[in-house]
């Protein structure tokens, strides 16, 4: 118990650990927004970590007029693996020489050699850290923690000739849980931020990829007719008196439109295979998955997105597993987008004797009546600058598997979206 006991100078280790956890959550959540470019976000990150470095180095606690203590590797450590090696070279000789202008032989084995040590390792291990399984990267910083805070403790004197002091192994206890405690921080909010950045991605790209794909059958879909219509005309054309290079012309013609009509339909052809490729979908697994995919892209807007299930035992319905997620994402996150900080979006699974309904409620904006009823059609939207075409797809693909979309929304109060499915036994 004893351990326990707090040291009068922990207050200039938060201090060190807020100068390295503000800098990450300022490039986070800010400069990675704004700044597109891979290599400024680096050498921002880079400069930001230096910043967290230098008031760590300023602001240590003295073992005495030779060592200092503070959390200096955990800013390098970032660096190389965020940033890079060159970068981490960089905020290397900016270590040694801030080290060496503070002074005392502690230069040689805090400032010096321990840099050089971790320059060694990430020369020959950070080219392969990619490689690596999952469980290997996560452990791979907090390894090289481990060996600076062992280098620097049996190096010190306080440890010297191995002789154990209550003061000395309540200062290295304190200092050890610490270093470990704000490395796992910082690289929750690295991991998790970016996450949610490469989530949020997959997400926009997922909905990019099914709303042109809609498009193109809607576009298709109007060309037809009028080519068919066209094809007509120049027959009954063709019927007439023509002149020999009048008749080549319109069998020209005739050809070109046949050509496109063929096309267009082979197209058609190929998304009635991809549409048919149907199956049996359990509603609360997809739904589950669904919920779990938009977390991140929800806490982003701090929005709290909770999913229930009234049914008692697992539904099911048929259709097309993809086109089914590629809709309910698109009206979840359309409710999260509505929403306000610290607003919420829910999500029900209910049953009824013949039909299965999703409820999807958010406590956003609300959509205007005018554009309410006419919510579903192409370049209809409740966005600015919408283009309608997700909640199109939303509602054709509904459409498809046999169902449909009910949508109650009140301007400043919220939406509800219905969404109706013929209920399927599982087999």
């Amino acid at each position: 118990m004893s351990l326990l006991i707090i040291p009068d100078y922990i207050g200039l280790w938060f201090l060190q650990i807020i100068s390295i956890l503000f800098p990450t959550v300022l490039f986070q959540s800010y400069f990675r927004k704004k700044v597109t470019n891979k290599q400024i976000q680096k050498r921002i990150n880079s400069v930001l970590c230096g910043i967290s470095l230098f008031i760590c180095m300023t602001f240590p606690v003295s073992i005495n007029e030779e060592y200092i203590l503070d959390f200096r590797f955990i800013p390098l450590i970032i660096v190389f693996l965020y940033g890079g090696f060159r970068s981490g070279i960089l905020l290397s000789i900016l270590l040694i020489t801030y080290r060496y202008a503070i002074g005392g032989i502690g230069f040689f084995l805090g400032g010096l050699w321990m840099t050089v040590f971790f320059l060694t390792v990430f020369y020959f291990t950070l080219p392969r850290v990619g490689n690596w399984d999952h469980k290997r990267q996560q452990a791979y910083p907090y390894i090289l923690l481990t060996c600076s805070l062992i280098f620097f403790g049996l190096g010190t004197q306080f440890l010297d000739d191995y002789t154990f002091m209550f003061s000395e192994i309540n200062l290295w206890f304190w200092f050890s849980v610490l270093n470990y405690l704000t490395l796992w921080m910082v690289m929750h909010l690295q991991n998790s931020l970016s996450e949610i950045e490469e989530m949020t991605e997959k997400v926009i790209q997922f909905e990019k990829t099914h709303t042109i794909n809609q498009l193109l059958v809607f576009i298709s879909q109007q060309m037809l007719a009028p080519i068919k219509t066209a094809n007509n005309y120049l027959q009954l054309i063709e019927e007439e008196g023509l002149t020999k290079p009048q008749s080549l012309h319109l069998i020209q013609a005739k050809s070109d439109l046949i050509q496109v009509e063929n096309s267009l339909e082979h197209y058609h052809t190929f998304m009635d295979i991809k549409a048919n490729q149907t199956g049996e979908i359990s509603l609360e697994k997809e739904l589950q998955e669904i919920v779990k995919l938009m977390k991140s892209y929800s806490r982003l807007h701090e929005v709290e997105i909770i999913y229930t299930s009234t049914a008692k035992d697992d539904i099911a319905v048929k259709g097309d597993p993809s086109m089914l997620r590629f809709a309910l994402l698109n009206i979840i996150k359309n409710g999260i987008e509505a929403c306000s900080p610290n607003g919420h979006v829910n999500v029900y699974l209910h049953e009824m004797l013949k039909e299965v309904y999703i409820v999807i409620e958010d406590n956003g904006v609300g959509i205007a009546p005018k554009v309410l009823d006419q919510l579903g059609k192409p370049l209809t939207s409740g966005k600015v600058n919408g283009t309608g075409l997700g909640l199109a797809s939303t509602f054709k693909i509904t459409e498809s598997m046999g169902g449909r979309v009910e949508v109650d929304s009140k301007p400043n109060i919220g939406t509800v979206f219905s969404v109706y499915f013929p209920k399927w036994i599982l087999s």
